[in-house]
């Protein structure tokens, strides 16, 4: 029973809320009021604080009595303010008369001024209100008493256009229509009086959900009106700006996408490249915003209006200012995405971390501002923007982890396809260095059998001798069967016991120099790399040389580079080296060793020679 009890408090409590959420309001005054407060460059504004009124100035009693007349009459208008004749010495409204004018412009007599200021923005704190008595009788000064000073009361007005409407009303914009004389009728009144009721600000939020969209699109229509109906962009100016618009977007990236190419190349710092093109962008997208503004405007405010301007300076200044506030978030979103791409593997996780910094992290920033300015904003309404950006941070940060989550997709597949392309090439440059070091060896060894199967007739001793050298040769591969490098030192006397093997079948026509630096000895280079180049100078050279034939070999250090050089005193180089002379094999060893970091060269001039350059390291 004690449950249904509280269930039943709850349903009423909840049921009176409810209602209270979706009071009606009267169409009079408030849709007045939210057309006011929705006009172009100006806020509903009203006294928070007593008026107390002091006149200054050449002003007669008869002045004196009808401006009391009027605080009397406004002063019933008002329930949370009252209006009085200062009885202190600090009045903070001051009626001055004056025979002169000096805020006058030459050959123009202003009956009228007024000047109102406010407390940080919160409501007028005091005002001025000047009397120019020129070219005017006491009458008729006094028929606009009434209403130049209910006009101090609320500060804003009916838009340009929808005051067209030639509205009886005190609220109508000065410049545009003469209605200082007009009497302060019923409807501006129930105006001040609202304005001036108790909970006006809790009624004002709920009058802007209940008749804003009714109120914008009667002020949209009247815009529409004024202007020649007949011409298309005027009714449709979303289509008249999209083109324009997205043409804009469009040299945009291609120019952002340019000038990142420049940065990128000129300047090597990640965040610098980043703060540039990040500066380029937020201006890019701020003249996109004003153009789209400005030109919305200009389309659809009346041509006699005083806003019909080619761009607008307010959307300039506060978009400016906008996007310089945005600027260091987006420092800190490309630390956290950087972050997110170097620390996080996990596909859906890092998806998922993109979700919410892009969603939540700028709705965070967003909130923590709302809160510090909660004192300033109005409550149910900004409650109700705060959760449109929500929704449309939500919708944002969705499209961005879908996008995210493919493009992720995508360069893992071609992170994984590289690491197998490059396993596949690693695979095939192991092979083709095997293929290149067997190839060597039957063709020294068919060249070895043949100065064997020569001298077999001639000199058994140096057959013998030859043998046994080649048979060391044999025991050097096989000992290295299964290695890529060797030192200097060993490849240096490999080589050497080449030549023994060579010296033996030429005899003294061959003769041959080995230098080479110490620091050198132990260094590792390729696996027969420096045989094929005495070979060719052999097979190539002294072979073909009727005289002593002499062979120098070099291997020496030049900055951070190895040169080997290989000379001898044969007949020139023909064209088409590698081609003719067999060392295509050395050549292709440089490049599955080295790459593009060795070089192979030779000459005629002024000796032959075939020169390795190698780096000092693999």
């Amino acid at each position: 029973m004690k449950k249904l009890r509280y269930l039943f408090i709850f349903l009423i409590w909840g049921t009176t809320c409810f209602s209270q959420d979706h009071e009606k309001l009267p169409a009079k005054p408030w849709e007045e009021i939210v057309e006011m407060k929705s006009t172009l460059n100006n806020t509903l504004e009203k006294w928070e604080i007593d008026i107390c009124v002091r006149l200054e100035g050449n002003y007669t009693k008869s002045d004196s009595i009808a401006i009391g007349n009027i605080l009397k009459k406004l002063d019933a208008l008002t329930e949370t303010i009252s209006i009085q004749f200062s009885t202190s010495e600090n009045p903070n409204f001051i009626i001055k008369f004056s025979d002169t004018n000096v805020y006058e412009e030459p050959g123009k007599h202003h009956v009228l001024n007024s000047r109102l200021s406010s407390i940080n923005g919160n409501g007028y704190s005091n005002g001025e209100l000047y009397i120019y008595k020129i070219d005017k009788t006491d009458l008729e000064i006094r028929k606009t008493l009434e209403s130049r000073i209910a006009r101090s009361l609320v500060g804003s007005g009916f838009t340009y256009v929808r005051a067209r409407e030639i509205r009886n009303s005190i609220f109508n914009p000065f410049s545009d229509f003469s209605n200082e004389n007009i009497p302060l009728n019923d409807e501006d009144k129930a105006i001040i009086r609202e304005v001036y009721r108790k909970g006006f600000k809790e009624r004002l939020v709920k009058a802007e959900i209940q008749f804003k969209e009714s109120v914008i699109k009667k002020i949209e229509d009247a815009k529409i009106s004024s202007r020649d109906t007949s011409l298309w962009w005027v009714k449709n100016p979303v289509a008249v700006i999209f083109l324009p618009a997205l043409i804009f977007v469009l040299l945009g990236l291609f120019f952002i996408n340019k000038i990142y190419q420049s940065v990128s190349v000129k300047i090597k710092k990640d965040w610098l490249q980043f703060g540039i093109v990040a500066v380029i962008a937020l201006l890019f997208v701020d003249i996109i915003i004003v153009f789209c503004i400005s030109f919305y405007d200009f389309l659809t405010i009346s041509d006699d209006s005083d806003y019909t301007h080619i761009y607008r300076r307010n959307s300039l200044s506060s978009t400016t200012l906008l996007l310089a506030i945005l600027f260091p978030f987006l420092y800190l979103f490309r630390f956290i995405e950087l972050k997110i791409q170097k620390t996080v593997k996990n596909l859906l996780a890092k998806t998922g971390l993109i979700f919410l910094s892009t969603g939540f992290l700028p709705f965070g920033c967003l909130s923590i501002l709302f809160f510090i300015l909660k004192n300033e904003l109005n409550y149910q309404q900004d409650y109700l923007a705060l959760s449109q950006i929500f929704l449309l941070l939500m919708a944002i940060a969705s499209l961005r982890a879908l996008i995210g989550y493919f493009i992720f997709k995508e360069r893992h597949l071609i992170i994984e396809n590289e690491t197998k392309l490059a396993n596949l090439r690693e695979l095939k440059a192991k092979a083709e260095l095997k293929s290149l070091q067997s190839q060597i060896n039957p063709h020294f060894l068919y060249n070895s059998l043949n100065s064997i199967a020569s001298l077999a007739p001639v000199d058994a001793q140096k057959t013998q001798q030859m043998a046994h050298s080649l048979s060391d040769l044999f025991k050097y591969s096989i000992n290295r069967k299964d290695k890529k490098t060797s030192t200097v030192h060993d490849e240096v006397e490999m080589v050497k016991t080449y030549l023994d093997i060579e010296k033996i079948r030429f005899g003294e026509r061959l003769q041959f120099t080995v230098t080479v630096d110490k620091d050198l000895e132990n260094h590792e280079i390729p696996l027969f790399l420096i045989q094929p180049l005495v070979e060719n100078a052999v097979k190539h050279g002294i072979s073909r040389n009727e005289g002593i034939g002499k062979i120098d070999l070099q291997i020496a250090k030049e900055q951070n580079e190895i040169k080997i050089s290989v000379s001898d005193n044969g007949p020139d180089f023909p064209e088409g080296l590698l081609s003719g002379h067999g060392l295509q094999t050395v050549f292709d060893l440089l490049r599955l060793t080295y790459g593009d970091k060795a070089t192979l060269n030779w000459t005629n001039t002024p000796e032959k020679m075939i020169i390795i350059t190698i780096p000092e390291t693999l």
